[in-house]
């Protein structure tokens, strides 16, 4: 980021206007966050955590199903494969849902819309080709 760019507002939900870059605020409205470069640098982490998620989810059913598919020794060894396969699932699902409805989450995405509003042109599609570290937590 630039010396110019280092912060940049979000919306609150509330009314108030931007005047020169100085929040000037209406009569019992909430400040408007201010988003640092640290703080899009986490909302960054969050939202590769969520793709990541989200991607990976797409092999829900083929894992659930697996168990269901191969010959297993015995009934009891198939239910006990079905039923840890199935909780795995669960959880999985869980988590990326408590992820995506998370009060950061949802900032974050109404801090997309916010500025996807203000400034719609010139936003390129994600490209996995890209980024090819895109499912490297770390990177």
């Amino acid at each position: 980021m630039s010396s110019g760019q280092s912060t940049v507002p979000i919306a609150s939900g509330q009314s108030g206007t931007n005047v020169g870059g100085n929040a000037q605020q209406t009569a019992g409205s909430e400040p408007e966050e201010v988003w640092d470069e640290a703080k899009l640098e986490q909302a960054m982490k969050t939202l590769k955590e969520m793709h990541i998620q989200c991607r990976n989810l797409r092999s829900t059913i083929p894992r659930l199903l697996t168990p269901l598919a191969t010959k297993q020794q015995s009934p009891e060894q198939l239910f006990s494969s079905f039923q840890q396969a199935a909780t795995t699932s669960n959880k999985e699902v869980r988590d990326f849902t408590r992820l995506m409805k998370d009060e950061e989450g949802v900032k974050l995405f109404e801090h997309a819309k916010k500025s996807r509003a203000e400034n719609p042109h010139g936003i390129k599609p994600w490209r996995v080709t890209e980024h090819p570290d895109w499912l490297d937590r770390d990177a």
